[in-house]
């Protein structure tokens, strides 16, 4: 279907997206007070769940294969690890178990799986205090744990890098490393051997935490004002060259009442889904990569989905 949004949606002069044909789109919804995980058809229809776990499984990421899902799997009070999934849910595998780790003050959080390219590691977030927390990699097994980033900023639980996504050629991982959590936060990359960290934005520009680079590796996907701390603007989509240049605004919502907040590219690079909100409503919607041909997947209603990524198809 295609519907025409208001008019704050106007054209434009990570976990990087597999090139391929275009598959099924992957994301979170709100169930009874957690997050499953479900996958729709790129025409909006065919909506279907693939987890049905007791805690709350949310940031799924497709294999480069389509094959397989990664994603947080979250269980009280505060862990969390990184989880594989089929497509169709079948085979749910813990790669990082909190029992096997020491849990201080019972917090141990692993989460925001990324695959590399050839489907042979994850990166992923690594968060178990203050000095144990940042962007780790390792195997798709769970072996060869190694990190990447150490944030400075982390204090008491406070802040973080987060949202891992790898470039088309595997060599660089972008994220949002939070200063101040829902007032600062900034785009990053570093080398998947942890050189060559760089911030590609302000902290003020308040990056949301989900970014995706595009299959030709020419440009990132992200959420400006992510959480509207800037009160006379709306949560935005716009992309970004890997060096941090030429920024372009693709939605323009202004005053806070409808936002819009990056999902992903498609496989052919040409769209980008995203979560568009409404007055306390959401909806997935798809935009082209210049800004143009919006239209919805989902109808705008009260079930919450987000942290979108579109596979390729097996």
């Amino acid at each position: 279907m295609t519907i025409v949004v208001t008019a704050g949606i106007a054209a434009a002069s990570s976990d990087a997206t597999t090139p391929g044909a275009n598959g099924r789109i992957a994301y979170q919804q709100e169930i009874h007070g957690r997050y499953q995980l479900f996958t729709i058809r790129a025409d909006g229809t065919g909506s279907r769940q693939i987890t049905r776990l007791k805690g709350s499984a949310s940031t799924p990421d497709w294999s480069p294969d389509g094959k397989l899902i990664a994603f947080t799997y979250e269980t009280p009070p505060a862990n969390g690890s990184v989880a594989v999934t089929s497509s169709r849910g079948a085979g749910f595998r813990q790669l990082t178990p909190t029992g096997a780790e020491p849990q201080p003050k019972g917090h141990v959080w692993n989460g925001n799986p990324a695959f590399t390219p050839d489907g042979q590691w994850i990166v992923f977030v690594r968060d178990q205090g203050p000095s144990d927390s940042g962007i780790w990699i390792m195997r798709s097994d769970g072996s060869g744990l190694r990190r990447l980033t150490r944030n400075p900023f982390v204090r008491n639980w406070d802040g973080g890098d987060v949202a891992p996504a790898v470039s088309p050629d595997g060599k660089i991982v972008s994220f949002v490393r939070i200063k101040r959590p829902e007032k600062l936060q900034a785009l990053f990359t570093v080398g998947t051997d942890g050189t060559g960290l760089k911030r590609l934005t302000p902290y003020a520009l308040e990056v949301g935490i989900k970014q995706d680079w595009s299959p030709d590796g020419k440009l990132i996907v992200l959420t400006t004002n992510a959480d509207l701390v800037r009160r006379s603007e709306s949560a935005n989509v716009a992309t970004i060259r890997p060096d941090g240049t030429q920024m372009t605004g693709l939605t323009h919502f202004r005053g806070g009442k409808q936002n819009a907040y990056a999902g992903s590219f498609s496989p052919d690079g040409k769209q980008i889904v995203f979560r568009l909100e409404q007055s306390n409503r959401y909806a997935l919607a798809v935009i082209g990569r210049n800004g143009q041909s919006v239209r919805l997947l989902t109808r705008l209603g009260e079930t919450k989905r987000a942290l979108i990524d579109w596979g390729t198809r097996p």
